[in-house]
Order: C-alpha cells, then structure tokens, then sequence
C-alpha cells in the first residue's frame, strides 16, 4: 500500500470505482491516513475520532496485528489485503444504526458488481462469492443522548493476500485475461471499498429503511437458505426493518397451522459457508 497511489486513487472518476449513475457526482472529502501496521483500524480510528477527527476521517493500514470481526472474532490481515476504517458523524437515532452495517456491506458489494464480480452480502456483515468469505464489515457506534453522534465503519477485503480455507480474494475472481484495471491494485482496491462504503451510507439515507431493504435483498445471499431454528427446520426470508433476520419456521407434518415468522437478531444464529 502506497498513500501518495491510494490518494490518487480516490481521485479517479466514479465510474471507474463502481459507483451506480445516480451517485456519479460523489465527491466525498476523505482524510486519509495510512500506517504500515496498527492493532486495529478500528481502534485507532475511534480514538481518533474521539480526540476531534472531522467526518471522512480515513485510516488504512497495510496489515492489522489484531484485526477484528462481529463479536470480536479475529480478522486475519496479512499484507495484499484491504484494511481500513471510515468514520462518519451521522446523528441518527440508536434503533437505525444496524442499517449502517447493512448499507456498508451492500454498497461495497455494489460497486463490486458494477466491476463486474459475482459479489453477494451475507447477513449482516459479511462479502461473499462463489460461497465464500470475501471480506466483512464492522461498524462501531458512539451513542449520545440515544443518537448515533459517530461511526466508526471497518472493513477488510482479501485483494491479493493469502486466504483461509472458508475464504476467496479479488485475486480469485479477476479472469486471468482480463485487462488490467481498477481492480488489479490494493490502493485501487482501497478507493473502490471507500467510495462503495459512502455509496451504501448515501443510497440508505436517500431511500429510507423500507426502500433500502428492497435493495438490501437484490444482494442477499441468504434468501431461501435452511437453517434450524429452536430445533426446528426454517427458512430464510429476508430482514425485517428492524435489520434483524427473518426466518419461516417449517409447520409440523402431521398439521397444517398458520405459518409462523421469527426475527433472529445478528449473533443469535450461525448462517456459515457454502464451501
């Protein structure tokens, strides 16, 4: 990763990053940092921000010593990855923050489409493709008077680095004929994740919780997967406006009662992987 590439990079025409026709004139005023090795973006990001950093504030690191998922699961980072954290100023009221989760994770995955790869959101979080780990999303919330005052948003994209089992990288995905072009480089990589984070925190705040989730669901891996639920065999059926899941459980053999829906919130159930 190289900051004078990366600042080059985010100047390069909308287009180029995978952004829909209807935000071609995003011009987001990003703050960028860049260190060789931190603990967390995450953290560091948050103390920044804690300590007066503007909105737009970015801190992208080359690899994380302690990278972190939902729950605090580990995130590897090993360098060739995409590793950075945006933090935002939104004042928003505590019960819409999940959608910051939401938009985050199905605007990069859009502008990964737009680019031309088979990119899908894993609710609530996660970037998959061909049923496997892509990338993930962490947002962190700072709540005052029961608003959202700051986000911290976290992401980790495999670009070119070496991936677990469960996992695949743009890499991966790229035809090995393919010309080359924006999505060949970590800074590349880096502008496409930042201008894609502000394309789904936009394209929420446009349309509004209801509207969003209809696009929410265009990308959602999820719909009709099975799953067990309390023991017994459901389905899923999307998320409600509440951002948690929404699961049909399957009716007994023997009867037939009136089909009953559940909502699952994120943590709750385990949805894995296809590999």
């Amino acid at each position: 990763m190289n900051l004078y590439r990366l600042r080059q990079a985010v100047q390069q025409p909308p287009l180029n990053l995978g952004i829909m026709p209807c935000y071609q004139a995003l011009r987001p005023r990003f703050h960028i940092h860049w260190v060789e090795q931190v603990d967390s973006t995450n953290r560091s990001l948050a103390a920044m921000m804690a300590a007066g950093a503007p909105a737009g504030t970015v801190l992208v690191a080359s690899s994380q010593q302690a990278g972190r998922g939902q729950w605090g699961r580990q995130w590897q980072s090993p360098p060739g990855g995409v590793y950075l954290s945006l933090g935002l100023k939104p004042d928003l009221p505590a019960h819409r923050s999940p959608y910051l989760t939401l938009a985050s994770a199905w605007g990069v995955a859009t502008s990964l489409v737009n680019l031309g790869l088979p990119v899908q959101v894993k609710w609530p979080n996660d970037l998959v493709a061909a049923g496997k780990k892509l990338g993930g999303v962490l947002a962190e919330t700072h709540l005052e008077g029961g608003r959202v005052q700051t986000v911290v948003i976290g992401l980790g994209l495999n670009g070119v680095n070496p991936v677990p089992e469960n996992g695949i990288s743009i890499q991966e995905l790229i035809q090995p004929d393919a010309a080359p072009g924006p999505l060949n480089t970590v800074e590349d990589l880096a502008a496409i994740a930042l201008y894609g984070l502000m394309q789904g925190y936009l394209h929420w705040l446009n349309l509004g919780d209801d509207a969003f989730l209809i696009d929410y669901h265009t990308r959602l891996a999820n719909l009709g997967q099975s799953l067990t639920v309390e023991g017994k065999s459901a389905e899923v059926i999307g998320v409600a406006p509440s951002g948690n899941l929404r699961v049909r459980l399957s009716p007994p053999h023997n009867d037939t009662p009136a089909v009953k829906t559940l909502e699952i919130e994120p943590g709750k159930v385990t949805l894995g992987y296809n590999a």
